[in-house]
């Protein structure tokens, strides 16, 4: 069997290529990689005013032939001179004349003096001299609300409510020739109809009877609403009912207004008045009840 040669130098390809790859790692580690000391050229220096919210600064004389855009270290905008403290002007003075002493009048003659007229002219200045009392505090038209609101959430709400369950009562909103009530049960320029009825999920019972609202649920809608109701029949013999009534309303900043009011109405085909309603579409209205 053949025995290989020693040599002094026996190296093959990949010992060279890796030698190289070696000496390449090495030169990158030794070389510095910066870290010298800062120009001699003199510093850009700027001040901040925060009251007026401007940048300050001297510009030297290379930078007078630049042009706002030119790329630098920074982007040049723009310069103004520094504000100097404004020095206060001369007070202009003003010369101060003499008084001058009236000339003496001549005696007004002696006699009845013209009493209707001078009346008749002072009474005039006597009226505008009076000054006219303003209240500091002045009531607001639309009363604040301050009881318990509707059980149902909603921006606007009239109702209606009675006490006997036996009585059979409408209540009608009508905006022109547009009534709501239970038989049309939504407009969309008045509202939805609410008989106030909790049902049972399981048979539909009514376990209340005595209350109806028209309701505004999306947005408040201004304009002016007639409030009508009608006793239609009554299982107890009653003649008459005595109704409760709502006005609520509740403006985008959450303020509530509204007010309580009583109607007694009697039994009969034709519907009652209960009264008129001007409302605003920041939620404020007036009240005009019959």
């Amino acid at each position: 069997m053949a025995r290989r040669k020693t040599q002094l130098f026996n190296l093959s390809f990949l010992d060279l290529i890796t030698g190289a790859l070696g000496a390449v790692i090495f030169l990158f580690i030794i070389t510095p990689k910066g870290g010298s000391s800062a120009p001699d050229a003199k510093q850009l220096v700027m001040y901040m005013d925060t009251a007026r919210m401007k940048v300050f600064g001297d510009l030297p004389d290379s930078l007078r032939s630049k042009r706002a855009g030119d790329t630098l270290f920074t982007v040049l905008v723009d310069y103004r001179q520094f504000p100097q403290a404004e020095k206060p002007g001369p007070i202009p003075q003003t010369a101060i004349e003499a008084p001058v002493r009236p000339a003496p009048t001549a005696a007004a003659p002696s006699g009845p003096r013209p009493e209707t007229a001078s009346k008749v002219a002072e009474k005039p200045g006597q009226a505008s001299e009076k000054p006219v009392k303003v209240s500091e505090h002045q009531p607001e038209s639309t009363p604040v609300f301050k009881g318990d609101a509707p059980s149902v959430p909603c921006k606007v709400s009239f109702e209606v409510s009675w006490a006997n369950q036996s009585d059979n009562v409408d209540f009608f909103v009508c905006k022109g020739n547009v009534c709501v009530y239970g038989g049309n049960k939504k407009h969309r320029s008045i509202g939805q109809w609410d008989s106030g009825k909790s049902r049972n999920r399981l048979f539909g019972n009514d376990l209340r009877t005595t209350q109806e609202a028209v309701r505004q649920f999306d947005r408040i809608i201004p304009g002016e609403y007639l409030l009508y109701a009608q006793l239609k029949e009554s299982k107890s013999g009653n003649k008459t009912v005595r109704l409760k009534g709502l006005i609520y309303t509740k403006g985008k900043a959450g303020k509530q207004r509204g007010e309580h009011f009583t109607k007694t109405i009697s039994i009969g085909k034709s519907r009652v008045l209960l009264g008129k309603v001007l409302l605003r579409a920041d939620g404020s209205y007036q009240f005009i009840q019959q």
